[in-house]
């Protein structure tokens, strides 16, 4: 059933029951209903903007730039259950950055909070600042509230934009149908059910809260966030509105596990943690079992691009922290996929290219920039991460898109290098990349945090020996407090090749 569909039925079975709580502000199903048809019917009736060869057809199309604020629910519910797009827009993006996006793809109106509008004025569409519910009911007061026209399901719902850790953003359109496949096959996959009150804390500018976002309001239930995610904010919100369901990024999952106030105890009403956007270690399981000891955690493989591909469970008990390595689960229900040869694309049983097929991957990046990241040969797709199936036949990640440093002329994964060294008892997150060299072309460089004190150079080389090609091991180990992040979570290798280069003090020489 479309998410239109939905979001009526649940307003009119459950008006009263509370679908979003942002920032202590709550919004129930009726209200949120109500106010979804009234902006769709406000942002259809607009003239449309020219795009050319944006791939967007005759769609109506508004801009939302509003972070995690309380307002921007009734926005994204308007996206998710009308039949207008929305061009969604990371605040943290730089000024330039958005001006770049919102000249190519204009809107046909633009929705702030918290913004300088001036920078955006000017540029051929109407910018709204809606900062408090006065100004969002004052906006729709005159707006009809009619049933909305059932939108196509090929026609596109929002305009997103990847989140790599070094390149520029690149935007993608999702249409209707591949979500709400999306939505009907992870239903039963990730338990959702109308009881649930999940958290997710995370930008919701980022497909990991955003679709958590779209699952609740698909089920009925009560979705949470904060305005900016703190360990402190998370772990307060996670004990004072009876979370049962938390869904983020793994570095969120650490600061919570690091959190240390005086009243710490474990939250056993939790039963479901969703994390995405790098595999957990081993350590970070274990501790995550300590906070959370009825909760069923579950890891997701995907992309921006292609959608979920594989998942793996870890259920309540002491034996579910034991596996280590780099496999990634198996695939999502829907989902098939394929190793093939990096030269040829042919099937294979060794290391290769991973390709998926499945109903939920985008057709393409909008204006066919760089299809080079994104390539469909039919029916299937890859966005260029290598991996293998283990022998028990779990996916086993090798290195995600154009992860590989060539080294002295050896191809090389960092992520078999991370996976090496998190295994030592002292470290606790490991980033390798590599760096420019007037030898060997790149040379490998290993950041770490670490549990205490960190481990000599020497320790580290013997411990890598011991599991490692020696082409493979690092030739400079690094101390680091704070990990430079993206605004989706990751860490950012472009910012530590900086800070290397430049020897910056945030960063300690082993």
């Amino acid at each position: 059933m479309p998410l239109t569909n939905r979001l009526h039925l649940h307003a009119i079975d459950t008006p009263g029951a509370v679908a979003t709580v942002i920032g202590g502000q709550a919004v129930t199903y009726g209200v949120l209903a109500g106010r979804a048809r009234r902006l769709d019917a406000i942002i259809a009736a607009l003239p449309r903007q020219s795009r050319p060869q944006s791939d967007l057809g005759k769609v109506p199309v508004f801009g939302v730039l509003m972070g995690n604020h309380p307002q921007v629910v009734s926005f994204l519910a308007a996206a998710l259950a009308g039949r207008c797009c929305v061009v969604l827009l990371d605040p943290l993006l730089p000024t330039h950055q958005l001006v770049a996006i919102l000249d190519r793809l204009p809107p046909d109106i633009l929705f702030t909070a918290g913004q300088d509008i001036d920078q955006f004025q000017g540029r051929g569409f109407p910018v709204i600042s809606i900062e408090s519910d006065d100004d969002l009911e004052n906006l729709i007061a005159e707006a009809p509230d009619a049933p909305v026209p059932a939108p196509q399901d090929d026609d596109p719902f929002l305009v997103a934009f990847t989140s790599g850790t070094t390149s520029q953003p690149k935007a993608f359109a999702r249409t209707r149908r591949s979500w709400r496949t999306s939505l009907d096959a992870g239903r039963g996959h990730f338990g959702i059910h109308a009881d649930l009150h999940t958290l997710s804390p995370g930008p919701l500018a980022h497909g990991l809260s955003l679709y958590a976002f779209a699952e609740t309001l698909d089920a009925g239930a009560t979705f949470h966030t904060l305005d900016r995610f703190t360990a402190e904010a998370t772990w307060s919100a996670l004990q004072d509105n009876n979370i049962t369901r938390l869904v983020c990024v793994p570095s969120a999952i650490d600061a919570l596990c690091r959190y240390d106030p005086t009243d710490k105890t474990p939250l056993e009403a939790l039963t479901q943690v969703t994390t995405s956007g790098a595999k957990l270690n081993d350590t970070l399981l274990e501790r995550t079992a300590k906070i959370f000891p009825n909760a069923t955690v579950t890891e997701y493989y995907g992309a921006s691009e292609l959608g979920f591909v594989t998942t793996v469970s870890h259920q309540p008990g002491p034996t579910r922290y034991t596996r280590g390595g780099s496999g990634v689960g198996r695939a999502f229900p829907g989902v098939d996929i394929d190793i093939r040869a990096f030269e040829s694309n042919d099937p294979q049983d060794k290391a290769g290219t991973i390709w998926v097929r499945s109903d939920l991957m985008i057709d393409g990046y909008l204006w066919h920039d760089d299809n080079q990241a994104f390539q469909r040969q039919r029916d299937w797709a890859t966005v260029a991460d290598i991996g293998r199936f283990t022998t028990g036949g779990d996916l086993e990640l090798i290195s995600r898109a154009n992860g590989m440093v060539i080294s002295g002329g050896n191809n090389i994964y960092p992520e078999e290098i991370n996976t090496c060294l998190r295994g030592h008892p002292a470290i606790a997150e490991a980033c390798v990349i590599g760096i420019p060299d007037a030898y060997l072309g790149k040379a490998l460089v290993a950041v770490l945090k670490c549990e205490g004190d960190a481990p000599a150079k020497e320790t580290l080389v013997r411990y890598c020996a011991q599991n490692l090609q020696k082409y493979k091991i690092p030739r400079q180990f690094f101390a680091v407090t704070a990990w430079p992040m993206t605004s989706s979570g990751k860490i950012s290798t472009g910012r530590l090749e900086e800070w290397i280069m430049q020897t910056d003090d945030r960063l300690v020489l082993l």
